[in-house]
């Protein structure tokens, strides 16, 4: 049986690390080392975004997400509206080699 999109958001919920929005703040003020991903689309960052977030969105993570951020041992965090792009693009980014991926949910 084929699998469903709630099961494969499950099998990726299942497979990466979550950060809530209140953490993240408390870590950016913090001014903890993390590099933040927008992978929501060019018309939803344009309408506000997290200070300091690199914007590719998900449809140009796997082309994109090497150049933009080369260094695969720094801690990534994602986010997107709502959480369920951000949670798929933590699972890429730990298929690319990404070491320290975190999934914001709820997103931004």
């Amino acid at each position: 049986m084929a699998a469903t999109y709630a099961d494969l958001l499950a099998a990726a919920r299942k497979r990466i690390q979550e950060i809530s929005l209140e953490d993240l703040r408390r870590r950016l003020e913090a001014k903890d080392e993390l590099v933040v991903v927008d992978v929501r689309e060019k018309e939803e960052y344009r309408q506000g975004f997290i200070p300091g977030a690199i914007s590719v969105p998900r449809g140009f993570l796997e082309s994109q997400i090497e150049s933009r951020v080369p260094d695969k041992n720094a801690e990534v965090v994602v986010y997107c509206a709502g959480g369920v792009r951000s949670a798929f693009a933590a699972v890429t980014l730990t298929e690319l080699g990404y070491k320290r991926v975190l999934s914001a949910n709820p997103g931004f």
